[in-house]
């Protein structure tokens, strides 16, 4: 018996596994940097360069980038490096094939860097590698039968049909000027690109990015070797990414999975160190569904004969709520061991981390950390340059009426605004705006129809049911389940019992009388 069926398009997460690495190494000054006396501020990201996947296993290499600052040896200057320590890991996954689609993310929860002497530093760092294995499927789900002597129940879902899946680059290119009351750039000692309040909107045939990068920087100036200047300036991120199957009515999800932006600095038309250029990737995975409503055969069954069904378990995926939320903390940032006065604040920068989320009645609980780093400039001339860090707890329920333990969520995390402003010499009041994104999958577990034959009746047991038959409806009954019990159709004991609807409750009593459709075909197969 032939189907009518439609194609169903999906993802799965097959597999997720995660893992802390250490990676350590020693690293010698280069020859033309000043020997260190002391350290004063690290900086580090990790970057992901490949990925490469083997039958159970996934096999990473990556790279731990690191930027120092440090006073040297040169006349008590503040001098700087930049290094990075590579690394490979291999992360086992039951499963997985060459051919799927997997996420890595990685995230970095500590730095450190120590003098071995003046010439050598040791870096060591934790690394956390994140791994998802979103499989594709396609599903024929049966949506009718080329019969029409077949009984049929249908169910309308409302399903999600993947459209795309797919890791891409967006490609980050800015010029900034210097300020007419700045001096030329002599070297660049110290920098930091932070992306804040990144916001995608979906359009027809792309999606728009917006937000904003902040950018700070430490460098000497040609007037002064010895004077240090900080700038902080804001460049405005607008960038679109083609999406051929996108439009205001699909639903999409931009996971941010590696930022590499840096600062250089450049000439200006009149050959003066004067203009940075701001050049990057924002490396995404991006997701695109659409929600279809369709009609899903459930039962069948003939008056003809007798109908075997065959059917598999199937997990369908619809969406059930995606929210996006900002809220705000506060909190002070103690400045310790600060003898001198504190003349400008440089730079603050920003990480958040989700510790834990978990379902609760009516939404996702998420509790985290915001890491807050301070850079200042103070009187002193021995140390010119101090540090002040800290770290905010935060506990959020994000809204999501219905969720059920089943559900699955994917939940992603960013700094908004970062705002610190100093009190006095020891103190500094830190407000911040975190977004949350939540997107919560609903699975349903269906026994589909994959096929159906047909059988002559059992002619004794057919024979057995009375040809008339008074019925009392039972709680949780369906008119479909009593004409399918009782060998007629739905339409048949709506007419006999005058009923203007299949909707039928306890206590109800119908008059049901057997079809004879039957006899024909006996008399076909039991000559």
């Amino acid at each position: 018996m032939d189907f009518i069926k439609k194609l169903l398009q999906t993802n799965q997460e097959r597999g997720r596994a995660s893992i802390q690495i250490t990676v350590e190494n020693d690293f010698n000054l280069p020859d033309y940097e000043p020997d260190m006396i002391k350290l004063i501020d690290r900086k580090g990201s990790a970057r992901i360069h490949e990925t490469r996947v083997e039958p159970d296993q996934v096999i990473v290499n990556g790279a731990l980038l690191f930027q120092a600052l440090y006073k040297c040896t040169e006349s008590g200057n503040i001098c700087s490096l930049q290094g990075d320590v590579p690394f490979t890991e291999t992360i086992h996954m039951e499963g997985v094939q060459e051919t799927d689609q997997l996420v890595l993310q990685s995230s970095m929860d500590d730095l450190t860097l120590g003098m071995i002497n003046s010439r050598k530093l040791n870096v060591r760092a934790l690394i956390e590698l994140h791994v998802a294995d979103q499989m594709e499927q396609q599903i024929e789900l049966p949506c009718g039968i080329e019969n029409n002597t077949v009984q049929t129940l249908y169910e309308q879902q409302k399903m999600l049909q993947l459209l795309t899946q797919k890791k891409d680059i967006c490609r980050i290119h800015s010029e900034i000027l210097l300020p007419s009351n700045r001096p030329n750039i002599s070297k660049l000692l110290w920098q930091c690109v932070q992306l804040r309040g990144l916001d995608s909107r979906i359009r027809s045939g792309e999606i728009e990015l917006s937000g904003e990068l902040l950018v700070n920087i430490l460098y000497r100036s040609e007037e002064d070797e010895k004077q240090i200047q900080c700038m902080e300036t804001t460049v405005a991120l607008h960038e679109r990414i083609s999406c051929s199957v996108c439009d205001p009515e699909t639903i999409f999800k931009l996971v941010p999975v590696q930022v590499q932006l840096e600062v250089t600095p450049a000439t200006d038309e009149d050959g003066e160190n004067r203009v940075l250029m701001l050049e990057g990737t924002l490396d995404f995975y991006l997701r695109v569904w659409r929600e279809e409503n369709l009609q899903i055969l459930q039962d069948a069954y003939s008056l003809l004969d007798e109908l075997v069904l065959e059917r598999e378990p199937v997990s369908l995926q619809s969406l059930l709520v995606k929210n996006d939320s900002k809220f705000k903390v506060a909190d002070q940032l103690q400045i310790e061991n600060q003898p001198a006065e504190i003349l400008q604040l440089c730079a603050s920068v920003g990480e958040i981390f989700i510790e834990d989320s978990r379902i609760v009645p009516d939404g996702i609980e998420a509790e985290g950390i915001l890491k807050v780093r301070m850079l200042y400039i103070t009187a002193s001339d021995d140390m010119p340059i101090g540090i002040a860090e800290g770290v905010i707890p935060f506990s959020r329920q994000i809204e999501a009426e219905g969720i059920h333990p089943d559900d699955t969520f994917e939940l992603s995390a960013g700094i908004d605004q970062l705002t610190v402003i100093l009190a006095d010499n020891s103190q500094a009041d830190i407000k911040a705006v975190i977004g949350l994104d939540a997107i919560v999958f609903r699975r349903q577990h269906n026994s589909m129809i994959t096929g159906i034959s047909q059988q002559p009746v059992d002619l004794e047991q057919y024979e057995k049911q009375p040809g008339i038959a008074g019925y009392i409806v039972k709680a949780g009954d369906r008119l479909w389940d009593i004409a399918k019990e009782h060998h007629t159709t739905v339409s048949d004991v709506m007419q006999m019992n005058q009923l203007s609807s299949e909707h039928v409750s306890r206590g109800d009593k119908l008059l049901i009388v057997k079809q004879m459709g039957i006899q024909t075909n006996v008399l076909d197969n039991y000559p």
